[in-house]
């Protein structure tokens, strides 16, 4: 009986409450635009060498992701914005009673790929509709059946995300009004949910000291040091990207106008002989499209092509993508 029990947890099931939740999938969803930001950063210190590396960041995050999640879900049974709200990852066996299980080895792993790849595969399917919407927006060339595809393709990625939004909200509400114990739909496929985690005990600033002083520091002590140094960074970074979109959002509706007007500022010499042509075909423009990072305009199908494969603007050389395109309604 003792060692069919040894997996068992000794603590009654606490149901996070809703805003808990809420927070740590809100933390979740900005830890990729915070990675590409950084990298991003890094990279424009040396555009022309490692340029190339920013079509790849989806990639290095998807990589990122992995090394990260994994580390917590070993170590805390959870991922690490729910470890940065105190919660943890368990298997409910009786609702009635609160008997909970740690997440066996196989759960950690079907977590772990649930959590690195959903938000990968949502992203590039968010991709894939911006993409397509925008050919049938603006290419009038192409074939009926690829403006078909296309155009159905769309409707079905639109008809899917309103899917999985309506059911993530059925699911809030389920839980709220206690008709399930499953705070996500991710959750409910493993059949695994949340609840607070043991207080972790940490070697204080005393025993390191007495440790050191006795000589009886070890390697182990370190190594753990180490880790706490390095997830206690994260964590703080968490707090900062946290406070950050707080104040974003709490300064969002600031009036525009109410802002001083900079003066413009200087046309270079460079831009003049751009002057109602195209920079990269030298004709009038087609469809004209300003590219948000450097304000000069192309003709649509043009910069786009050169955005997807170099991503960055032929003009200036400032690291930019898709998004960063803007349609000119010029009679």
């Amino acid at each position: 009986m003792a060692e069919k029990g040894a997996h068992l947890t000794g603590t009654a099931y606490i149901r996070p409450s809703i805003f808990e939740i809420i927070a740590q999938e809100s933390l979740a969803s900005t830890l990729e635009p915070a990675f590409k930001k950084i990298l991003s950063f890094l990279v424009s210190f040396n555009l022309e060498k490692y340029g190339h590396i920013l079509q790849w960041t989806d990639e290095g995050y998807l990589i990122f992701n992995v090394l990260l999640q994994r580390y917590y879900l070993k170590r805390y049974f959870a991922s690490f914005s729910e470890t940065f709200y105190g919660l943890k990852r368990v298997t409910i066996i009786n609702s009635k009673t609160g008997l909970q299980e740690k997440l066996s080895h196989k759960q950690q792993i079907l977590s772990l790929i649930i959590i690195v790849t959903f938000p990968y595969l949502k992203n590039k399917l968010v991709q894939l509709s911006s993409k397509y919407k925008l050919q049938n927006i603006n290419n009038t060339s192409r074939k009926k059946r690829q403006k078909f595809f296309s155009k159905y393709v769309v409707k079905g990625l639109s008809i899917l995300f309103v899917t999985y939004e309506t059911l993530v909200l059925y699911n809030y509400i389920l839980y709220v009004s206690e008709k399930s114990i499953y705070p996500s739909l991710l959750l409910r496929l493993l059949s695994v949910t949340l609840t607070y985690a043991d207080p972790q005990s940490a070697l204080t600033v005393t025993e390191l000291l007495r440790k050191i002083k006795y000589n009886s520091f070890t390697v182990f002590d370190g190594w753990n040091i180490l880790q706490r140094i390095i997830t206690g960074s994260l964590e703080l970074g968490a707090f900062f990207l946290q406070f950050l979109s707080w104040w974003n959002q709490e300064n969002y509706d600031m009036d525009i106008m109410s802002l001083p007007a900079p003066p413009p500022p200087k046309v270079p010499n460079v831009a003049q002989q751009y002057k109602g042509i195209c920079p990269l075909c030298h004709k009038p423009h087609h469809i004209h499209t300003v590219l948000m990072v450097s304000g000069y305009i192309f003709c649509y199908q043009c910069i786009l092509s050169e955005i997807r494969i170099k991503k960055k603007c032929p003009v200036t050389h400032y690291p930019a993508k898709e998004d960063d395109l803007i349609r000119l309604y010029i009679e």
